[in-house]
């Protein structure tokens, strides 16, 4: 199962919810309350990946690295005793909860170290609880909560007693350690209390590149030694990896750098976890739940029968996941269409010396008239952009003309003509002025983009990329077949998945009565959605 398949399998499961809850809302509510309930735990779905360490570890840094960005600060010395989580966010942004404060204040991410330093909030006089930062890093998306804790072993106390309180929040443990001073007495401790709870612990050695290989094999060797000598199942797995190398591969956008700096193995074992362990049991538990609360409800055997497919999928031999994509490249993420945008700035341009053409010349205002005035769309679309002065000077010669054509009709033609005759007068797409005039911008600016897009330019074919139906088709007739357009194919499709899978997320939270946990991109992905379709409004007539 992979994360596309996760999602599915806790999408089916959101949609058998929706079937019953709309069903029993009339005929059964006294058994609402379980499938409310199943709803809202499905909308929760979150798992908190809690790092600990000792300070000068390099914990921010790691899941900088895991996240493919340098936005968390580092070097912050020393901490406060305050948890930070990251989560995923459309945009980056960040919030300080306070205790005793109801609303979280949003700050910028810049402004961290005032809350979370002793140099800029000592002792925590700002009665910071918690900091909580949104970041649009693809590991996150699908539910993974990073929780930095403050520094083990610091010279303030209570940084070490925050990270021990917050220890039974977690659902697996990152502890980081480091080659220059392995496992200190906190974080044999640490070793020891997660041993004990059952919970999964990935043990980091981190800045492997302060050292050689044969100093490297020692490290682990004494690591290995001392997990083996101390109680408590499971043991860690070992990785090593350079915090520091992996970001600067990203940086570079160099593969075969980043892999070797251990961090790609690293969270690829991360990610298995969440989902053939921690995700496939939760989606588990939710088909049982979900079941005790269908048996209760007559003729729901077809939903019975939905959710037990379901559950034999989850329960199914689980195929070893394919290493995941390095965070080198781009991802598809439709916010507008690229054509779009650009044609409906053009086509505004045009419009605003449309109308004022019409406004001071007569001889327009004539050529308005003789037209019948502009289809229905850009009839509207004009009255939007011009005063009503300036549309009552436009279109007072339009009405008169067909007026008189009117009378014409009625003295010349036959009456089974008279529908026909009407039409004749009536702009369609082919003769209104500015039908005309958009399809000869479109044209220019679909030319404009696919030069752009065949040019050997990656940051001009990211930018491009992004298109609505319509103007992929017209972009792809315009290119011909090769290589640029199937990859328009290509992330046209994922655009597409991506949208829906917000689009059923934003469902789901809705639903689980959740709203708040939506993301900007679920909030926003009906417009999306619909604009992928059918393009902007302005330039569709939507």
């Amino acid at each position: 199962m992979d994360l596309a398949e996760y999602e599915q399998a806790k999408l089916e499961l959101a949609a058998i919810l929706r079937s019953m809850t709309d069903i029993i809302e009339h005929e059964r509510p006294d058994r609402h309350a379980p499938f409310r309930d199943l709803f809202a735990r499905l909308a929760e779905d979150r798992f908190n990946l809690v790092v600990v360490g000792r300070f000068s570890r390099g914990k921010t840094s790691l899941m900088n690295a895991m996240l493919g960005t340098e936005r968390l600060p580092t070097g912050l010395v020393p901490l406060t005793s305050v948890i930070t989580t990251v989560s995923y966010g459309t945009k980056e942004r960040a919030f300080i909860e306070h205790e005793g404060w109801n609303l979280p204040n949003e700050i910028a991410l810049d402004e961290l170290p005032d809350y979370v330093t002793q140099q800029r909030n000592p002792g925590n006089i700002r009665k910071v609880k918690i900091a909580r930062i949104e970041l649009p890093a693809e590991l996150l998306r699908r539910g993974f909560h990073f929780v930095d804790t403050p520094g083990l072993g610091s010279s303030i106390l209570e940084n070490t007693q925050t990270t021990e309180r917050f220890l039974p929040q977690a659902d697996a443990f990152i502890l980081v350690t480091s080659y220059d001073s392995p496992l200190s007495v906190e974080e044999k401790r640490v070793l020891q209390e997660v041993g004990s709870t059952g919970n999964r612990l990935f043990l980091v050695v981190n800045k492997q590149d302060i050292v050689s290989p044969e100093e490297r094999e020692l490290v682990l060797r004494h690591i290995r030694d001392e997990i083996h000598s101390a109680p408590g199942k499971p043991l860690p797995s070992i990785f090593s990896v350079s915090a520091r190398n992996a970001i600067e591969a990203s940086r570079r956008q160099d593969e075969e750098a980043y892999a070797r700096s251990g961090i790609a193995t690293f969270k690829e074992e991360v990610v298995r976890f969440l989902l053939t362990e921690k995700q496939s049991e939760f989606l588990r538990r939710m088909c049982e739940r979900t079941g005790e609360a269908l048996r209760a409800i007559p003729n729901s055997a077809g939903e019975l029968h939905r959710l037990e497919l379901i559950y034999r999928r989850i329960n199914r031999h689980q195929v070893p996941l394919a290493p995941l994509p390095l965070p080198v490249g781009s991802v598809a993420h439709f916010s507008s269409c690229w054509v779009c945008s650009r044609l409906g700035r053009r086509l505004y341009d045009f419009l605003c010396q449309y109308q004022y053409d019409i406004a001071m010349r007569p001889d327009r205002q004539a050529a308005l008239a003789e037209a019948g005035g502009l289809c229905p769309f850009h009839a509207w679309r004009y009255a939007r952009l011009a005063s009503t002065r300036g549309t009552c000077i436009a279109f007072p010669g339009v009405l008169e003309f067909l007026a008189g054509r009117l009378r014409h009709i009625a003295e010349t033609a036959s009456m089974h003509d008279y529908a026909a005759e009407i039409g004749k007068l009536r702009p369609t797409p082919f003769n209104c002025a500015l039908c005309r005039a958009h399809r000869d911008l479109e044209r220019e600016t679909v030319a404009s983009t696919v030069k752009l897009l065949t040019a050997e330019d990656d940051h001009a074919n990211d930018q491009t990329s992004d298109l609505c139906l319509n103007h992929l088709q017209l972009v792809i007739e315009t290119i011909g077949p090769g290589d640029v357009a199937r990859n328009l194919l290509v992330r046209e499709a994922s655009n597409l998945e991506r949208v829906s899978g917000d689009m059923r997320r934003y469902v789901l939270k809705h639903d689980g009565v959740r709203r708040f946990l939506a993301s900007s991109e679920e909030q926003d992905a009906d417009q999306r959605g619909l604009a992928l379709l059918a393009g902007h409004q302005s330039v569709t007539g939507g």
